[in-house]
């Protein structure tokens, strides 16, 4: 694998440097070759199949191999989208994978009719196959504040309520009934390594579909939807670049009197995470970023960090519009109890939305808080010091090793050499919340009660394709810095984001059984990773105020690649204290 992404990486680069690809017929068969070799597929599976409008899909993306089902690791990141009946995307989102998996989640507005979705994954590596080369599943919704058009007659036919078992990994209950915010401590046992070192999903939920259709698992699925793009050949009339490392950001710069060659372009995400990124432009100005974190911020600048900037203009590529021109939609098929099940299900979605703010789920923030610049700062904390109330001052009292200068009236800072012998004409990079400034007079207006935080780091600073006199990073309190510049050079580029990593709400009654708040959730647990780090595993977890049947699914791949689907059911009955 590893060979196949230094071919790639080589690849590449020389569509970097505009050799293009329809050109060369050997690059598009050596591609194809690779992508044999490579296989990659995508599979999804969400908490359930039908949803109302008010209610949350959560779904799991696995990026696998076509052949053998284990997870790959080739690309980095990967897409999903809802697809409405009329083929107009409703969503897409961005997903960073880990050992080949991402998951995320989507509130389904009110906006939305009733009728069939898709939701449908792939990878820009999947997309070079004439843009269709996607996994998709059906997906129905069904909005109680309009009315419906075009459904069809009610099913009498329920969804199936057996259960589904695996030789290789069971539940192990206690016991299968309970009362109303009851904790459940739900064993899962595996009789091998391999499956104990699987990828899983758990999901609780209330047995109150209103369609015919049963949710679709991965031994259920035709054939052809994991397998689609087998025999088709790479587009080479649009190549899109492989998101080998990370998230891939491109684009080129123009210019109607200057060189566009070999020219700095930065890009910056800017918040408390902030972000920095330079690249340098080819021969036809075109340049490209690649992102090996995920940074869910969407205040994003890109700029050319030229001494003559203000000569040239800058653009992001567009993202690749995708086939779905083959994508069939089956009509709805009410079962024979859809009538009480939604308005059974429309009453909780209102009561558990009226109390989103108690019930947020928590966004979990990154592991890596390693800055662009590393470890090997001078930090200045400003609340440690006295505070100043100009940027002037505080600069002179507080951080050491650096001053200013005003020429005229132009600001410039100047950082010392750990040498006192040398003495650079490089000039610093100031950087404000992964902003670079080059116009240090606005930087000079800002209010240091609203800084948090100062770095520098001394010596000659090589960062991207550039070279500094040292680095001064400043950091505000709420990651929230705008700069006022503005022209074709410097542009605020409206892109798709990483999904956030969540930690879905869990109530813990331990201590108080009785709370006042009302629990309507028909969705007991969401569990996208599911850790089986021994052969027995157990997971705690409360029942909600709503009393029926429950079934709970474990679904995923195990560490080998093989399917994994187990279902069984729950009964929970109304306690005292309703």
């Amino acid at each position: 694998m590893d060979r196949l992404k230094y071919i790639l990486v080589a690849a590449l680069a020389i569509s970097c440097q505009q050799i293009s690809f329809a050109q060369k017929s050997n690059s598009i068969t050596e591609l194809n070759e690779i992508d044999k070799k490579i296989n990659e597929s995508i599979y999804i599976t969400t908490n359930a199949n039908s949803f109302l409008t008010g209610e949350t899909l959560f779904y799991k993306l696995f990026c696998i191999d076509k052949s053998t089902n284990a997870a790959k690791n080739f690309s980095k990141v990967a897409y999903a989208a809802l697809v409405d009946s009329n083929k107009k995307i409703v969503f897409t989102h961005k997903l960073f994978l880990e050992n080949g998996a991402g998951n995320g989640d989507f509130f389904i507005p009110t906006t939305l009719e009733t009728g069939n979705y898709k939701l449908i994954g792939y990878t820009n590596w999947m997309l070079n196959k004439n843009a269709s080369g996607f996994f998709n599943i059906d997906i129905y919704i069904v909005n109680p504040y309009k009315e419906e058009s075009n459904t069809t007659v009610a099913s009498n036919e329920l969804a199936s309520l057996e259960s589904v078992t695996d030789s290789n990994i069971s539940f192990d209950f206690k016991t299968k009934t309970y009362n109303n915010r009851d904790p459940i401590e739900l064993g899962i046992n595996a009789n091998s390594e391999e499956f104990t070192k699987g990828n899983y999903t758990l999901s609780v939920r209330k047995t109150d579909g209103f369609l015919s259709q049963n949710k679709t698992n991965f031994k259920e699925l035709p054939a052809e939807n994991l397998s689609r793009n087998s025999n088709l050949q790479i587009d080479n009339t649009n190549f899109i670049f492989p998101e080998l490392r990370g998230e891939i950001i491109s684009g080129k710069i123009s210019s109607a009197t200057g060189d566009i060659k070999n020219k700095k372009v930065a890009l910056s995400v800017i918040g408390k995470n902030y972000y920095l990124k330079l690249a340098k432009t080819d021969d036809l100005g075109r340049f490209i970023f690649n992102l090996e974190k995920p940074n869910s911020s969407s205040n994003i600048v890109v700029q050319v960090v030229e001494d003559n900037e203000k000569e040239y203009t800058v653009e992001i590529d567009k993202t690749k519009n995708i086939d779905l021109s083959n994508l069939n939609f089956p009509s709805l098929q009410f079962n024979s109890e859809f009538k009480k099940n939604i308005t059974e299900r429309l009453i909780a979605s209102q009561i558990e939305n009226a109390y989103y703010n108690v019930k947020k789920d928590s966004t979990l923030n990154s592991n890596d808080s390693i800055p662009f610049y590393g470890n090997l700062s001078t930090e200045f904390k400003l609340d440690a010091f006295t505070r100043f109330p100009t940027m002037e001052e505080t600069i002179t009292e507080v951080v050491k090793g650096v001053v200013y200068r005003k020429v005229k009236n132009d600001y410039f800072i100047h950082i010392y050499d750990y040498d006192p012998n040398y003495e650079s004409t490089l000039p610093a990079l100031v950087v404000v919340d992964g902003l670079i400034i080059k116009d240090l007079n606005e930087l000079f207006k800002y209010n240091p009660k609203n800084m948090y935080k100062i770095n520098i780091v001394r010596g000659v600073y090589y960062y991207g394709a550039k070279s500094f006199n040292g680095l001064i990073s400043f950091t505000t309190k709420n990651g929230d810095y705008e700069t006022k510049l503005k022209g074709n050079f410097i542009i605020r580029p409206e892109l798709l984001r990483p999904q956030a990593k969540k930690e879905y709400f869990q109530p813990d009654y331990s201590t108080n059984k009785s709370l006042r708040i009302p629990d309507y959730r028909h969705q007991l647990v969401w569990m996208p990773k599911v850790d089986l780090n021994n052969s027995k595993s157990k997971i705690t977890f409360y029942t909600s105020d709503v009393s029926g049947k429950f079934e709970i699914i474990l679904e995923g791949f195990s560490a080998t690649g093989k399917p994994v689907y187990i279902k069984d059911f729950i009964e929970i009955k109304k306690s005292d204290l309703n």
